[in-house]
């Protein structure tokens, strides 16, 4: 009997999901995300908060904001930064679907994840055994 395929071996979505999490594994983005989750701020108040310099602020933010996390809105000479709240919670619900984990609306996810896959397998083969 061929094994089905595991969505994760072959879904490009797991792909765009590793890059967003290479680029929120920096402790400095994080910060920022968490910062800016309560309400929009320019980038003087973000190097400020975080105590960074203007450059790097300015270096995260853009890394964020090439990735959609982050909005910008312009004022004269000052750019003001919010966080995409639902681009946010996509990369959350494809992070826990393929973990297998409920979402956090607390509907049941899709389960999508090798350790349920793996699971369901050993129980078909277990009941073809038992037929056998």
């Amino acid at each position: 009997m061929m094994a089905k395929k595991l969505r994760c071996m072959v879904d490009p979505e797991i792909v765009e999901l590793t890059e967003n999490l290479k680029l929120l594994s920096d402790p400095n983005r994080l910060r920022i995300i968490c910062y800016l989750l309560q309400g929009e701020r320019c980038v003087c108040e973000v190097e400020r908060e975080l105590a960074i310099s203007q450059q790097l602020a300015s270096h995260h933010l853009n890394a964020l904001k090439d990735r959609e996390l982050l909005r910008v809105r312009r004022e004269r000479t000052s750019s003001y930064y919010s966080v995409v709240e639902e681009k946010l919670d996509s990369i959350i619900d494809t992070l826990l679907r393929y973990l297998g984990s409920p979402r956090k609306n607390g509907r049941e996810a899709d389960i999508e994840c090798c350790r349920h896959a793996h699971l369901n397998h050993e129980r078909e083969e277990s009941m073809t055994t038992k037929r056998a």
